[in-house]
């Protein structure tokens, strides 16, 4: 019930005013305003005997409002009521909540309610989201509304003459965030709400089974479905293991467990619990606190609970804190303690703690922050893949799950921009490392000398706010790199140090060093654009000249074929072009750890829910793009004329020539219908050449054959292929056995082992029973293990080159049909491993029989050919040599750069690198 309360606002002589528009869904909306007075009100909703029904803030906008004169039209309300007090006939008034004034309004009483509806929600798969709708009459034609907190994010019109009606929807990307989202539906027209739940969808939508290889990925744990048994199982363990006393680690990590998943308002208490204890950390991760300790306590608990391979320590810089904070190394074992003499705020007591870390890193991580398993291994791997890469941050994500910032941005104007805030953090745009104007010192990395080379944090930016930016923009001056890191997250909570107003405390330095920033580095950012949501997806990525979308079947899987090799390589020689790579596979499908890879290299991969099909990403990319990139004509063929419209030149990589394959095939197996086959494929493959302004193969034979067809020569290009440096290997004497490798989802690779089985291996046993054959590579059919026997070892997929090419003598390849380059053959010269080849494994290698290989072709030839090079050291010595210096010759990066920048250049797009 409401008591009446003083007039305080009449008093200030201006006038409330209101108006009850209606009940539906659950939801009683209106407007309400103090006129002459923009501040929202918040209002409660009575019934006239004075029960409340609901209360809610009246901010919502509305034209008629502001067309109207009611202020700037910011006073419109939709309150959600108790449904159980819905009386009809009831008279409903509306009160300013800090007084209980009444508003006047029309009159409104509450409506019978109607047809009622109930909705059930069955399952969520993926972003589906299956539902039943009941009536207790027929249901009729009807328009369902759904709505999450952020708002109504679909309506749908149905049909039914039964009671009970099923159906589904697609869920959109923003609820997408693996977080609970409560989700309302109603039915348009109805008082009442339909019903009320709560989901938890994943933004990854790829059936668990085909993540098999990805399963130990920090962000994947927990996607099969049963993943929450296995919780629970571990916490039942950790705690049984803790009461036991037995296990130290097990009982450390169970309270570094519990003071993770307690909210930190609730502590009073702190258990003691340790940190690693190491001695050269490679990693200094400073925690800088003044009083909160329970934010502090939680912060790192959760480094502890984290899972990181990188050595670290963690120095807390105590800022005079009078809390417990003063005796944290009490608590928290091997904790590193820099406490300052005299209060010197946020920025000094960084730089102070800063001196005594051992790291070769710093981690500079604030108090109010959570961060996850491998947070900072992904920081420190950008730095060791790239000397200039300097200083690093981490994605940070709100504690509702949506994304707080991607990185930092700073506007033409000098403002600064938190990318991507409150978007879904899974979405594509903010999962790829890219450099940036600046990363935020809630969790940023930087190399300790250069910290120490452009001085640390400026200290005309004390006592907070803009230090980080400003640190950036001194390592940019000093010719190094910033980076954002999308997979290392870390949730903050932002406020919860220094709070929100920015007109009192430590936060009214935000305003003062905003002024301060944009006077030393205007010359650094003047020539960017303004804020604008249209230039946000361009101005974000720094140090980009051009952008290409890349077209593949799927996500490259470089451990598994030569051609997914092969696409990570032409994509790092597109990357160090200056191109900015967006990838997309054909199959939308995100594939874990592959995926992860390629945004881990800086490509940007698009994948389903955020991408509906192919089609979708070329209306909504393609216009920022200046050329795309197709490998397969199967894929290319269906797209090609869609982006030929646009006018954005197309680049096609046929991977290997299919159709020249297929008639291989069927003349060497003289089957017509295979024939007739491969002339429909060389039709369609020859109209995408034709269409294409740049056609590139593997080799010069296919270059000929595509060229005797189009009569053209002018776009043309043999791709080129970039072999990465082997560590040596052992010598002749040390190996022992021949080798065949290949992928077996490739029908000329299981016709080259069955070749090997039944022709080439018995001969040789004749001969030579000491010489085995070992054959790797994935997806081996389960027939290939009937083939076993003394000489003949099927090994399977092998996780490294190295047991392959440093093991055995001799690699073989008796290749009867196929076409392109051959990856295994390539693996074989880069790390100088002699080889046995027949004419089409040989085929654009470059490889001389004679000289850096041997071609045999009948089963005699090889058996002759193997067991020279098997025991003729010379001639193994000499082969091994000549291809290797092949490879230095025609296979290296630099190469590889060159070639590809002529290409581009032939389609109009030049580069400087």
């Amino acid at each position: 019930m409401f008591k009446a309360g003083k007039n305080r606002l009449a008093s200030k002589g201006k006038k409330l005013a209101g108006s009850i528009d209606g009940l539906e869904a659950g939801k009683l909306t209106g407007w309400a305003a103090l006129l002459e007075d923009e501040a929202p009100l918040e209002v409660c909703i009575y019934t006239s005997e004075g029960e409340l029904l609901g209360k809610g803030l009246a901010n919502e906008f509305r034209a008629d409002l502001e067309e109207h004169g009611i202020n700037a039209g910011y006073h419109a309300f939709s309150v959600e009521i108790d449904e159980d007090k819905l009386t009809p006939g009831t008279s409903v008034e509306i009160r300013v909540a800090s007084s209980n004034e009444k508003i006047p309004t029309n009159e409104f009483t509450l409506p019978k309610l109607g047809q009622h509806f109930h909705a059930d929600i069955i399952n969520v798969e993926g972003n589906k989201l299956s539902y039943r709708l009941t009536s207790a009459t027929e249901i009729g034609s009807q328009v369902i509304r759904f709505a999450s907190e952020q708002g109504v994010f679909c309506e749908k019109a149905i049909e039914s003459e039964h009671t009970e009606f099923f159906d589904y929807i697609w869920l959109p990307e923003d609820l997408l965030t693996d977080s609970k989202q409560k989700i309302v539906i109603s039915v348009i027209g109805a008082s009442t709400n339909a019903g009320v739940d709560y989901i938890q969808s994943s933004p990854i939508l790829t059936p668990v089974q085909f993540l098999a290889h990805s399963a130990s990925e920090p962000e994947l744990l927990g996607k099969p479905g049963h993943a929450g048994y296995r919780y629970e199982s571990l916490k039942l363990q950790m705690e049984a293991l803790a009461k036991s006393g037995e296990v130290d680690e097990i009982r450390n990590l169970h309270v570094v467990h519990n003071a993770v998943v307690n909210a930190h308002e609730d502590m009073t208490s702190f258990s003691a619990f340790a940190l690693p204890k190491v001695e050269n950390p490679k990693v200094s991760i400073v925690v800088p606190a003044y009083n909160k300790f329970a934010l502090t306590y939680r912060c790192i608990a959760s480094i502890a609970l984290s899972f990181n391979k990188t050595s670290y320590e963690v120095i807390l810089a105590d800022d005079c804190s009078e809390d417990v904070t003063s005796r944290a190394e009490d608590l928290i074992e091997n904790l590193v303690i820099s406490r300052n003499e005299e209060n010197l705020r946020f920025l000094r007591s960084c730089n102070q703690a800063a001196k005594i870390a051992k790291g070769k890193y710093l981690v500079f991580l604030n108090n109010d922050t959570e961060v996850t398993s491998g947070w900072i291994d992904e920081l420190v791997l950008q730095h060791e893949k790239d000397d200039q890469v300097v200083l690093t941050g981490s994605k940070l994500i709100n504690e509702n799950g949506s994304l707080q910032e991607a990185g930092g941005l700073i506007w033409g104007n000098g403002e600064p921009w938190n990318v991507g805030r409150n978007s879904n953090p899974w979405a594509p745009e903010w999962n790829y490392a890219r450099d940036v104007d600046y990363v935020t010192g809630a969790a940023m990395c930087i190399r300790k000398n250069v910290w120490e080379e452009v001085g640390g944090f400026s200290d005309e930016f004390a006592p907070c706010y803009y230090e980080d930016a400003d640190l950036a923009f001194k390592v940019r001056e000093a010719g190094y790199r910033t980076m954002y890191v999308p997979h290392s997250v870390v949730i903050h909570l932002e406020g919860k140090s220094h709070g929100t107003d920015t007109t009192v405390g430590l936060k009214r330095y935000q305003k003062v060093n905003e002024a301060t920033f944009r006077k030393k580095w205007f010359s650094a950012f003047k020539a960017k654009s303004k804020p604008s949501a249209e230039r946000l997806h361009q101005e974000k990525d720094n140090n980009v000249d051009q952008r290409v979308l890349v077209i593949d079947y799927a996500v490259p899987m470089p451990n598994n074929d030569a051609g997914s090799y092969a696409a990570v390589k032409e994509i790092e020689l597109m990357q160090a072009l200056g191109f900015k790579v967006t990838f997309v596979p054909d199959n939308l499908a995100y594939m874990g750890k592959f995926t992860k890879n390629l945004q881990r290299m800086g490509v940007e991969v698009l994948a389903a829910p955020f991408y509906t099909s192919l089609f979708d990403v070329l209306e909504r990319r393609l216009p920022e793009m200046d050329a795309v990139y197709i490998t397969r004509y199967t894929v290319a063929e269906k797209y090609i004329d869609v982006i030929k419209e646009s006018g954005k030149p197309v680049l096609f990589n046929n991977a290997d020539l299919h159709f020249l394959r297929e008639i291989r095939a069927a003349l060497r197996s003289n089957d017509s219908d295979a024939i007739e086959a491969a002339l429909v494929t060389q039709e369609r493959e020859l109209d995408v050449c034709r269409k294409a302004d740049a056609i590139l193969t593997y080799n010069s034979t296919e270059h000929a054959v595509i060229q005797s067809h189009t009569l053209e020569q002018h776009n043309m290009h043999i791709t080129p292929w970039v072999l990465e440096e082997k560590v040596p290997g052992p010598d002749f004497y040390a190996r022992e056995g021949i080798a065949f490798l290949g992928g077996f989802n490739h029908l000329p690779n299981v016709e080259s082992v069955e070749y090997l089985v039944k022709e080439i291996m018995p001969a040789l046993h004749a001969e030579r029973p000491d010489i085995v054959l070992y054959v790797y590579g994935s997806k081996m059919p389960a027939k290939f293990k009937n083939y076993e026997c003394d000489n003949i070892k099927m090994v399977g997929f092998a996780e490294s080159l190295d047991d392959v090419f440093h093991k055995h003598k001799v690699f073989v390849a008796p290749l009867l049909s196929g076409a392109g380059i051959k990856g295994k053959v390539l693996e074989s010269m880069a790390y100088g491993l002699p080889s046995v080849l027949t004419e089409v494994a040989a085929e654009g290698t470059g490889l001389a029989s004679g000289i850096s290989t041997q071609i045999a072709e009948s089963s005699h030839e090889w058996v002759t050919a193997i067991q020279e090079l098997y025991d003729n050291e010379e001639k193994w010595v000499q082969y091994s040599s000549n291809a290797m210096s092949l490879v230095s010759e025609r296979y290296s990066f630099e190469h590889g750069k060159k070639v590809f920048k002529e290409i581009f250049a032939s389609v109009g797009l030049y580069t400087t690198q």
